[in-house]
Order: structure tokens, then sequence, then C-alpha cells
């Protein structure tokens, strides 16, 4: 496989700063999910709903994928207040998921509500595909059940500034504690893209979060309590608190972080070599901006450096709309590239995405197909006849970022990445303040080229010899030469850029990945972990349908009149 050449000359690129300031796209996971439960008419229904009166008990949902059966089960436990974490150290939690193959029978029933509630700590079987738990959003929830009983609305007001009516704390999937590997599941199940199960389990869970809301406000007033107003409910999203856990991912599969990239960038790159700019779709943009607009004047946070990056976005923001207004009169002498190319030259990363992201909204037909195709392997290889020569040239020319970090200076080191012996999660220390240093994962690939390179400037066999034996006497060296072989063909898989530095602010790794699965609404709470919204303006099952399935984008108040 050989690297795109694009004609647009400022594709997105895989520097920290670009990757945190991403936007869900027509390519994000949710997205294409909808788009596939809709054009396959997948079927859900709720078999089971053995809640009591406070909401506490198992529900059942089950999905009806051509001749295919899976579960969502939910349960509902009791928790004391003191004991609701959005840590990954917490062991409790209102409620806690499982998407399984087949229809559920009792004696799954019994084994599932044994371990579920017990996530990490539980006993999974390949059947189980993804493995979730999620709190109340408390102050929201109460006063969503408190309107709802006295047969009255909250304010769309109230559900803005919140967003959600209960936050997942992780939603595990492809092998994670005994659940099914994602080899396994592209080839025994309907979700053959990454992460559309925990998309599907994702998105069915904010239904129960309304109809689990609903269930308690009636029981708490029969006579009086309503349902949640059809648009309010579609304002909420279902919150999800993601930590450091997501960011080695990024690291440690190059070539899957590559597909979903050069996807991204090949949507841009069609539309720009092959539809023009007119009248109409001008217009169409510019709505979408205004959408934007819109969107960056609503969303809440509460952290400074994203009020701050969401401020300079929406400056940008309404530049554009100006900018196209103004070539709306003189349009033959424009394309895509030039916005784009106005884009890069005036405006922040945050507002260059979203310029892309809406480009992209215009031409389904182009982005539609090329999200039903963000799947690759993990394998690496070693090309053991090429000369350690070769080699070296190629570090070079394509790792220059590498080669001019100075690791000598403790600022460029002074991050180490290990595992929790507790929690098995990824974790970050402080090399010169903190112990464990000696546990640390190989993640740092900057320090590792870094370091390689130096042994081969000096290295007196360099010109003849091949990788193969070249290995033979320094196999320390073969995971870094790997890498950098399989990633010559796959160049949008490596983050250039250091993420030991003591600058490195591991959301940027977050927000990247976290836009591929289509979140919204980024709110940090520091440099390691955030708070943001799936499925935010999307329509529920009921409503679902060809015509409103990708009208959700960049959701605002006013989207549902």
């Amino acid at each position: 496989m050989t690297q795109k050449i694009f004609k647009y000359t400022n594709p997105s690129r895989m520097n920290l700063k670009e990757m945190g300031s991403r936007y869900p796209s027509r390519l994000s996971f949710s997205r294409s999910m909808l788009r596939t439960l809709v054009k396959e008419k997948w079927k859900i229904k709720r078999s089971k709903f053995d809640l009591d009166k406070q909401g506490y008990g198992t529900a059942i949902y089950q999905i009806n994928i051509n001749k295919e059966i899976y579960s969502l089960v939910c349960f509902s436990r009791f928790l004391n207040d003191k004991d609701r974490s959005d840590r990954v150290i917490a062991d409790k939690w209102d409620t806690a998921y499982t998407l399984h193959i087949g229809k559920i029978n009792q004696k799954n029933l019994n084994r599932l509500k044994k371990n579920v509630p017990l996530q990490e700590s539980g006993r999974n079987s390949p059947n189980e595909l993804v493995l979730s738990r999620a709190n109340k959003s408390v102050r929201l929830f109460k006063r969503v059940v408190e309107c709802l009983s006295k047969g009255v609305q909250p304010t769309i007001n109230e559900i803005n500034d919140v967003g959600y009516l209960m936050r997942t704390t992780a939603v595990y999937g492809s092998g994670k504690f005994g659940l099914s590997d994602f080899i396994r599941t592209k080839k025994v199940t309907a979700f053959d893209q990454p992460f559309r199960a925990e998309m599907l389990a994702v998105y069915i869970i904010r239904e129960f979060s309304v109809e689990l809301v609903e269930h308690i406000a009636f029981h708490l007033n029969p006579k009086k309590a309503v349902k949640l107003d059809k648009r309010l409910k579609q304002h909420l999203g279902i919150g999800n608190s993601t930590g450091l856990g997501m960011a080695p991912f990024i690291i440690k599969h190059p070539k899957l972080v590559h597909k979903w990239m050069s996807q991204y960038n090949l949507a841009i790159e069609n539309i720009t070599s092959k539809k023009s700019l007119t009248k109409n779709n001008l217009s169409k943009f510019i709505i979408l901006l205004k959408k934007a607009r819109d969107y960056l004047k609503e969303v809440k946070t509460t952290d400074n450096y994203q009020i701050e990056k969401n401020k300079e976005a929406l400056k940008d923001i309404k530049k554009t709309i100006i900018f196209c207004n103004k070539i709306n009169s003189n349009i033959n002498k424009y394309d895509w590239i030039k916005i784009l190319d106005f884009a890069h030259k005036n405006l922040s990363f945050d507002a260059q995405e979203i310029i892309k992201v809406q480009i992209i909204e215009l031409y389904p037909g182009i982005a539609n197909d090329l999200s039903n195709d963000m799947s690759n392997s993990d394998e690496m290889y070693l090309k053991v006849n090429e000369k350690i020569s070769s080699l070296k040239k190629f570090i070079e020319k394509n790792y220059k970022w590498a080669l001019k970090i100075d690791f000598e200076k403790k600022e460029n080191l002074y991050l180490f990445w290990y595992i929790s012996e507790e929690k098995l999660e990824p974790r970050l220390g402080e090399r010169y303040n903190e112990n464990g240093a000696e546990l640390e994962q190989p993640l740092g690939i900057g320090r590792m080229v870094n370091s390689f390179y130096k042994f081969l400037v000096n290295y007196k066999k360099i010109k003849n010899e091949t990788i193969g034996k070249f290995l033979l006497s320094y196999p320390e060296y073969r995971g870094i030469i790997r890498r950098i072989q399989t990633l010559s063909d796959y160049k949008l898989g490596e983050v250039e850029d250091n993420i030991l530095a003591k600058n490195t602010m591991p959301i940027d790794m977050l927000r990247f990945k976290l836009s591929f699965f289509g979140a919204s609404r980024y709110d940090p709470k520091s440099t390691k972990w955030l708070r943001v919204s799936f499925f935010t303006g999307a329509p529920f099952y009921k409503e679902l349908s060809k015509q409103n399935v990708d009208s959700w984008g960049f959701a605002t108040k006013n989207s549902y009149q």
C-alpha cells in the first residue's frame, strides 16, 4: 500500500495540536452506525422492563439485524451518593450494561446479573461484545424526574447546561475482560466496522436513560406525570467520562489510525478534485457554518483552556461566513481549495477542522462509502532483506520530528506511561518526581527512534548489512525497526510529537479518537481527562428515518423546531 498524494496541500496531520482540535464528521462511527441501522432496517424493541418504582431492576432491549438477534442488558441498582464516581478506580455504578449475542434466556440472565455489575471484576464470555457502566447526572436527572412527575417540562436551557441524564464511565469492547475480540466479532456478527457494536450499545443506553427517568416520574405521581417533550429529549445525549485509558490506543494501533485519517483526508481530496463550488452548495455550506457558530455559542465547559479555544473558533467561523458571503458574487473565481487555503492561512486548527467537517457534510455520496471502510489489521512486518543504510535514510526523511528532540533535556523525558496494578489501566508518571519508571510502557516512539538513529550513526557495518543480519546481533531493536518499516506504507499512523514531554496534553489524543467516535461538547476536567456527549441531537429510534438520520451534527437548542 502506498501513501495517497493529495492535491490539496494542507490535509489534516498527526501532531497533538491538530489532533486536539478535531470534530465529529460523517465518517464518525456513531454517524455511520445510525445510517446502517436505517439502511438495513434494524429493529429495536424493549423485551423486558422489570424495574421497581425507584427504577431499580433489569431491562433488556432486543435488536434484530438481518435475521440475527442481539440483546442489550441493563442493570439498574441503588447507589449511595458517596460511592458515585467517574474515576476508573470506582467499583460501584448506578447502571451496568452488556451487549450480548443472541436472545437472553434465564440461564444467561442469571450469569450476567452476577457478573456485569462487577464490570472488570466479573467473568465475561465471547458472547458479550460490549461491557459498559453509567452514573446518573444527579442534578439534571432529579430535576427532570421532578418536572415530569408534576406534569411539566424542564426548560431547554436546563437540558443544554448538562446535556445528558446519564454518563458512561467506560465502554469496553474488542477482547477486554473476556469479551469477544474484534477479529471474531467481525467474522461472526453484523458489526464488521470498528466500534459499531459499541456505538449501538451507547445509542440504546441513551434510550434507556430517558425511559428510566420517565418510569421513575410516573411512579412518583401516576396521575400527573408526563413523558419528556420530543424536542427536549432529542437534545439530550448520553454523557461519557474518558481518561488516560484511551490515549495509548492511538500509539498501539497505527495502521488503524492511518486508515481513519486517510479516509478523512481522501474525502476532502475527492471533494476538492471532483466537485465544483456553486452558489447552491456555497449557500448550503454557509447554513452549516452558521449551525456550527450557534453550537459554539451554546456549548458548555468549565475549562478555561477549552473556553478560549471555543471563543477563538467562534470568531474564526464568523470570519469565514463573511468571507463566503463576499465570494458569492464572484463565485466563478473560487473553488473549495481556495476556501480551505483561506482557513489554513487565517484560522485556528479548531475552525479549520469545522470547515472541513462541514464541507464533507455536503457530499454524502463521497463520505458515506468511505465511512463504511474504516477497518485495518494491526499486523506489522519486517523487511529483512532491506539494507540498514536504507532504513537510516528513511528515518532521516520521515522522522525529522523525532530527530529534532533533545532527550538529554529533562522536560523532553519528563513523563512515563505505565499500567496501574490495581485497575490494569494506563497511567502517567513524572519520571523525576515519582517511582515506577522501570515499568514504563514502550509508547514514546520519538524517543525510541531517536535512540535507534544515534546507534546507527556510529554503526560501522551500516553500508552493506541487511536488517535480518543486523537483528541477529541487535535483537533489542526488532520492535522499533518493524514499526518504522511497516509505517513506511502507513504514514498517517504515527503521532508526530513527543508524548513524553512535560507540556504534553493527553486530552489531545483523547479528543482525536473521540472525534472519530462522534463525541461532541468537549469539557476537559484536566489535561488528562474530559467529559463529552454522544448522540446529542440524534433522533431516538422510533423517530429515526432516512430523512433525519444525518441531520444532527453540531446540534443546537433550535435544531428541532
